[in-house]
């Protein structure tokens, strides 16, 4: 299968997208610890992804390399957005100083 340059930098913005959503569901659901969990596993598992094997290694090695740096700005912005999300749950739970009169 054989695709243009533009139909891969499509489909990795839709890739990269999805895993943006997968993200901020976590975020803004009740599974916030579970990001550095997915960041992580994006991290560890990006290099034993699969390819077929007729592609070439170095088209390999440069794809891993993009994804990694298209992925490194998503993941650092879930990690963000994740310790604003716990850090907003504890101004929450704080207990609030009471006022005498």
């Amino acid at each position: 299968m054989s695709s243009s340059a533009g139909e891969t930098e499509a489909a990795l913005v839709a890739l990269l997208h999805l895993i943006r959503l997968m993200g901020a569901e976590l975020v803004a659901g009740q599974h916030r610890d579970d990001v550095e969990v997915l960041v992580k596993a994006v991290e560890t598992k990006l290099r034993s992804a699969r390819f077929p094997a007729e592609m070439p290694n170095q088209d390999i090695v440069k794809g891993l390399d993009l994804a990694e740096a298209r992925l490194r700005p998503i993941l650092e912005e879930l990690r963000a957005r994740s310790e604003k999300a716990h850090l907003s749950d504890q101004l929450l739970l704080a207990p609030r100083p009471s006022r005498i009169h």
